[in-house]
């Protein structure tokens, strides 16, 4: 009888074949036609509902911290010591700097000199087994030499900057995170 109202009301003619229809779902034309619309006015009702609601993504939570930022020297020194390029300048022929060794880092030294003669370098970890070592020396011309070990003895045949690279030994011990010291003197031939 529903299904027989629905068709004449959305068909506009009788349903010829009444004796199929026993209930309302047993009609699949009638069951499309009537979950259409109970299924539209539903989407329209819950895409209505979603969009309708406040846009949280253009807001931004502004905190306000009121706490006072000082620094130190020790955090200074730190962050000096965590550079991958140093700078050493040369007092008599000689300097010493501390520098901080993280795991697969490579930290290289720079220093000018016009004095020709013998460059005499240790590195030297604050771990009796650090795992540290002087891998390659840059001369001004852009040659390179090395690798060398904890020690390196060098003739500097030009004036210019030379740079000096720290790295681990990848082929001998452990990696070494940890201080480590560069002692580097430059005697006259």
């Amino acid at each position: 009888m529903i299904c027989k109202k629905i068709h004449t009301l959305l068909i506009g003619k009788k349903h010829i074949t009444s004796l199929f229809v026993k209930r309302v779902y047993q009609c699949t034309r009638c069951m499309k036609i009537t979950n259409y619309f109970f299924m539209l006015p539903l989407c329209l009702v819950v895409l209505t509902t979603a969009c309708n609601q406040p846009d949280n993504k253009n807001k931004k939570e502004t905190i306000t911290d009121t706490s006072k930022i000082s620094s130190t020297d020790s955090l200074r020194n730190v962050e000096q010591s965590n550079k991958d390029s140093i700078s050493l300048n040369l007092i008599d022929g000689s300097a010493q700097q501390e520098a901080l060794m993280a795991q697969g880092k490579r930290i290289v030294f720079s220093f000018e000199t016009k004095i020709l003669g013998k460059l005499s370098a240790t590195v030297k970890a604050a771990e009796p087994n650090g795992n540290v070592r002087i891998a390659q020396i840059f001369m001004p011309d852009n040659s390179a030499d090395g690798p060398f070990g904890q020690e390196m003895e060098y003739n500097l045949k030009e004036p210019g900057v030379y740079r000096i690279v720290v790295s681990e030994n990848q082929m001998a011990g452990n990696p070494y995170n940890g201080p480590f010291t560069l002692k580097i003197k430059i005697s006259r031939r």
